[in-house]
């Protein structure tokens, strides 16, 4: 049939454009636009009450409260959604949530910078079968276990600093999609080794083969090794690792021997600085630990047995110290209940002759001491153990805090936590009693711990 022209226009996506009816329209819109608005702001004033329930606010209160870096009396913290707002209770409103946390201190969530999510971090799971998954799958749901075990310590934030067969990366997704409920996460990937080196599997037997999910970081030279920090960038890590020295639980290499040559480390902080990584460096002995400042590393895991100009070194550098403390001693503990093996039993007492030493220097020297615990090495529930030991030795308990919280956030590179201060995530922690005056106190059960917000311990 012919269309009558006479006919009103017809509105519907085929018809015709009509200039009028599109006018009228528009006008009717924006009018019911702006009432729309204006119905939704007087909303607000009228009905407070859901305005503010909608919100999700939470005020904590406490006897005192550590921001990061100093203590403030009393402890009052007001937090809306992810997001903390402020210290003022007047904030809150009358409809917050209250947690009245009694004599308990309030804090930043805890950050543990050396950790291993997965089962086990021992080299190579060949002569250790009872301390490791007989699949990837089921290493894999064993890391949610190891993962909240550290959360429910009050570590909201951990950085895993070696990860195989793609475990970390796949647990840091996991849990920044809500999946699984954990500490958020850094990953590094496989840590960087060179062949024959702590990270390469010496004990597999020649007609040994093993498949991985995910490359090695295994190579050689400094184009080599540039090649591996490209692939660790394709797999989104979030860190470069390298093992710049010998292991202590790694098998037929020397603890204290330098692996990584300067232009070799050189080449990986170049390559991982120009995607925008750090570079954290596994070292044990002097030597070695020296050739890893001089080639750029961000930190130092472990440390054992720096010297003095090296720590004059990594002051002008401004490199960090990670010590991870109760990871050799819980190697050495009687009756090696975590089962280590002998190789690794003589390289741990060789290494607590140099640890010592080097950890009273460094403390001399006013070394930038961030928190790690090498959690994988022993259980991870006990990845709090560090605090009492770093005391013993000499570090003062507020410093203590700062290393776990504000110090530990710079040195992984994050601007949201680590502190307590408006805009910044809602990760508190709540530890009973005053851990400015005995750092002994984080070791035992937070009393409360928020993550993004909601309450999670």
């Amino acid at each position: 049939m012919q269309h009558d022209r006479r006919s009103p226009a017809c509105r519907c996506p085929h018809g015709r454009f009509d200039s009028t009816a599109f006018a009228r329209a528009s006008a009717l819109l924006e009018r019911r636009a702006f009432l729309g608005g204006l119905g939704a702001a007087l909303g607000a004033v009228v009905w407070p009450h859901a305005a503010r329930a909608a919100d999700g606010v939470t005020l904590l209160r406490s006897a005192r409260l550590f921001d990061g870096t100093a203590m403030r009396a009393p402890g009052v913290l007001v937090l809306r959604g992810d997001r903390i707002v402020s210290f003022n209770a007047g904030d809150a409103g009358s409809d917050a949530k209250v947690f009245d946390l009694g004599d308990a201190t309030l804090m930043p969530g805890l950050i543990d910078t050396h950790t291993h999510v997965a089962n086990s971090a021992v080299v190579s799971a060949y002569l250790i079968r009872d301390r490791s998954a007989d699949s990837v799958a089921e290493a894999a749901i064993g890391s949610i276990r190891n993962a909240q075990a550290m959360l429910a310590n009050g570590f909201t934030t951990i950085r895993d600093v070696g990860g195989g067969d793609g475990i970390d990366l796949a647990m840091r997704n996991a849990i920044a999609r809500g999946v699984v409920t954990g500490p958020r996460m850094l990953a590094a990937g496989p840590s960087l080794s060179i062949t024959g080196g702590h990270g390469d599997a010496n004990d597999l037997p020649a007609f040994v083969h093993v498949d991985r999910e995910i490359e090695s970081g295994v190579s050689f030279g400094p184009y080599g090794f540039r090649q591996k920090v490209r692939e660790h960038v394709k797999r989104h890590v979030d860190l470069i690792k390298i093992t710049a020295t010998g292991g202590v639980l790694s098998y037929g290499d020397a603890f204290d021997v330098p692996q990584f040559n300067l232009d070799e480390i050189q080449a990986v902080v170049d390559e991982a600085t120009k995607f925008g990584l750090h570079v954290a460096a596994h070292c044990h002995g002097d030597k070695g630990i020296r050739v890893a400042v001089d080639g750029g590393v961000r930190s130092i895991e472990h440390g054992t047995g720096v010297g003095d100009a090296t720590l004059r070194a990594m002051r002008e550098r401004g490199t960090a110290l990670v010590p991870t403390i109760w990871a050799l001693d819980s190697i050495l503990q009687p009756g090696n209940p975590n089962k280590i093996q002998p190789s690794g039993l003589e390289k741990a007492h060789q290494a607590a002759q140099l640890r010592n030493t080097g950890m009273q220097r460094a403390l001399a020297a006013g070394a930038k001491i961030v928190y790690g615990t090498d959690a994988g090495v022993f259980p991870h529930a006990e990845n709090a153990k560090d605090f009492s030991l770093l005391q013993s030795m000499g570090m003062r308990p507020l410093d203590l805090m700062r290393s776990a919280t504000a110090l530990a956030a710079d040195l992984i590179g994050t601007t949201d936590r680590g502190r307590l201060a408006p805009g910044l995530l809602a990760d508190v922690v709540a530890f009973a009693g005053d851990p400015s005056t005995n750092a002994g106190l984080l070791e035992k059960r937070p009393s409360l711990v928020v993550l993004g917000g909601k309450k999670v311990g």
